[in-house]
């Protein structure tokens, strides 16, 4: 039985409206400053939260002057609706205020708990135990979280909570690992071996093996091509030694006939006084 409880086990929801039930019958928390008091406890349920936060996260880092004088009256408020018994439910230690309950006391944190479990479930091959236990943590949800709560404080939790959700949408559309590894062999991590015959075997592999096998033929190495011969060229035909030209004699120039420019003519003329 949760701490501080006399009549059943004291439950919060932050799923939604911030709420709060001892066994099935619910809590009236009173006005909307006590629920977020409230709300900002149940962000870390079970570790103190300083006073400072607390004021932080209801007037968004801008409180009134009485701020903190808020606060306390909505702690005293809580101690007497959740505690009636004086229990040291809701208790001052030298780090804050802590509201003394287990995570599975919360909604929020019986979600995570089922999202862990649906995690390692779906990494072992159990769909269907995470698949279970995935519709079980979806089910905790009633709305928006923290419905009604604003500032910077309540929104990054809000978001941290709609990752988680997601997370859980994500594990219900994932295929089975051990589904998909017969389906595709080589997504396991060990690659299928490729099966090999030899040039010679005339057996199908498809055979039944004999109670003993000869080894293995090793493959023939690959031949070498053959060197593809030089081909000769042709030798080429020597010339034979040219025959000397046969000089022959210049020709003569056809010159005329030597003519006696003195043919005819007397050498010497005759003796004039022969002529007398």
């Amino acid at each position: 039985m949760t701490e501080g409880s006399s009549a059943g086990e004291l439950r919060f929801e932050v799923l939604g409206p911030i709420r709060a039930f001892r066994g099935d019958q619910p809590i009236d928390l009173g006005p909307p400053s006590r629920r977020a008091v409230l709300a900002a406890l149940l962000l870390q349920p079970g570790r103190p939260v300083p006073l400072e936060r607390i004021v932080a996260a209801l007037w968004d880092g801008d409180p009134p002057e009485n701020g903190a004088d808020v606060v306390l009256r909505c702690i005293g408020e809580l101690r007497r609706t959740l505690d009636p018994e004086r229990t040291s439910l809701l208790a001052l230690t030298d780090g804050g205020y802590v509201l003394r309950v287990g995570e599975e006391a919360v909604d929020a944190g019986r979600f995570r708990a089922s999202l862990a479990q649906a995690r390692a479930e779906h990494q072992t091959g159990n769909v269907d135990t995470a698949t279970g236990a995935v519709h079980r943590a979806l089910e905790l949800w009633q709305a928006e979280p923290l419905t009604g709560m604003t500032g910077s404080i309540f929104e990054a939790a809000k978001a941290r909570l709609k990752q988680d959700r997601a997370t859980a949408s994500q594990l219900l559309a994932a295929p089975d690992p051990a589904r998909a590894a017969t389906a595709n062999p080589g997504a396991t991590g060990n690659p299928v071996t490729p099966t090999r015959f030899s040039a010679s075997a005339s057996v199908p592999a498809s055979a039944p093996a004999s109670a003993s096998p000869a080894p293995a033929a090793a493959d023939p190495a690959p031949s070498r091509p053959a060197a593809a011969e030089p081909q000769t060229k042709p030798a080429a035909a020597e010339p034979s030694p040219a025959k000397p030209a046969t000089a022959e004699p210049p020709a003569k120039p056809d010159y005329p006939d030597a003519v006696d420019p003195w043919d005819g003519h007397d050498l010497f003329p005759p003796d004039p006084m022969s002529i007398l």
